[in-house]
């Protein structure tokens, strides 16, 4: 019976504590294994319509500090492994963008006569001029945590991870450079605005 990862079933079915989800006769662990938060799923689902303005969550972090002994080895592991493949993402539909930008562009200063062209048909099907913005919200491990973070649900934990996400997302929106946006030209803007970053991080 096939056995497979998805994105879309299977919530908190994490090997090696929870067995996978039965679902139609196929067999599901969490999306969590691929993805945390599959970006690819709304920035890769088909052409875009409309600008979208997108909250993005990691629950890990994938970037870190170099790990000093076992327990922060065991730790890192964890964060890389289920942390999301943003920047990946977000790289991948900057380029895409900029081509169906480029497009739409080439299509409006093409005579009549060539509008026609199989191949200006095609350029006019991908071409378009919408835009993303995304705010990327990490939650940055505290010094205590171990690798027992992806099971660890006590309730002071839950809400030490609620207070920094509602933080994160009051400092986010009060910040300047949030409240100063315009309407990306490149595609897609990312803004990365915690605090602890010291700073903003925006591509």
């Amino acid at each position: 019976m096939p056995f497979r990862s998805s994105i879309v079933a299977a919530s908190g079915a994490l090997p090696p504590g929870f067995a996978p989800v039965e679902i139609d006769g196929r067999f599901y662990w969490d999306g969590g294994i691929v993805s945390n938060t599959p970006l690819q799923r709304i920035l890769g689902g088909g052409e875009l319509e409309s600008d979208l303005c997108i909250f993005q969550v990691d629950l890990f972090s994938a970037r870190g500090p170099l790990p000093k002994d076992l327990f922060d080895v065991e730790a890192r592991e964890k964060e890389i492994r289920f942390s999301s493949r943003t920047r990946l993402n977000t790289d991948q539909f900057r380029k895409l963008q900029t081509i169906r930008m480029a497009a739409k562009r080439l299509m409006e200063k093409l005579p009549d006569e060539l509008k026609d062209d199989p191949d200006a048909r095609l350029l006019e099907k991908i071409g378009n001029d919408s835009a993303v913005t995304m705010v990327h919200l990490i939650y940055r491990h505290a010094a205590y945590e171990s690798g027992s973070k992806d099971y660890e649900f006590s309730r002071l934990s839950v809400e030490e991870h609620w207070k920094a996400g509602h933080d994160d997302v009051v400092r986010t929106l009060n910040h300047p450079d949030w409240q100063s946006r315009t309407r990306p030209t490149n595609g897609i803007r990312v803004f990365d605005l915690c605090e602890q970053h010291g700073g903003e991080k925006k591509s």
